[in-house]
């Protein structure tokens, strides 16, 4: 009959326990707020700002120019030699992408042995790598008509 009487000893004991383990808590939780609070009027822990860097030379701005048209214009050629709009044995002809009057949009020129190309697409976005990144807008041969004209 002694089984369904509560040992009220340990029962006193465990609420005691309780009662620590949830003042702790929130101490801490108290503690947590209060230090972010700190970090948060002090600027947070916010790493201090870099110099100013040296503005680049006119020779580092046209060398960066024109690798960045080399890598334009190869972007391009390579678009349309895997849509087979161009041989795969086509070359890049010069090294500038010219813009033209829209604005995103640019020229580049490609050759093989037997003719010259202009190859006119939009950029959209600036990761060359990614798919859909150059869009066709024209291909044209030199003396030869449109072989491309997007829709």
């Amino acid at each position: 009959m002694d089984d369904h009487q509560p040992d009220m000893r340990a029962l006193r004991r465990e609420w005691w326990a309780a009662r620590i383990i949830g003042t702790l808590g929130a101490l801490l939780l108290i503690a947590v707020l209060g230090i972010y609070a700190v970090m948060k009027m002090s600027g947070g822990g916010a790493p201090p700002a870099a110099p100013p860097a040296a503005a680049p030379s006119p020779a580092d701005v046209a060398a960066a120019r024109h690798a960045e048209s080399i890598e334009l214009c190869d972007a391009a050629l390579a678009t349309t030699q895997n849509l087979k709009l161009l041989p795969a044995y086509a070359t890049r002809d010069g090294d500038d992408a010219k813009e033209t009057a829209v604005q995103g949009r640019y020229i580049c020129h490609a050759r093989t042995d037997a003719a010259k190309y202009a190859i006119t697409f939009d950029l959209g976005c600036t990761n060359l790598q990614q798919a859909g990144c150059i869009g066709l807008y024209t291909i044209e041969q030199t003396g030869g008509g449109v072989l491309y004209q997007r829709p």
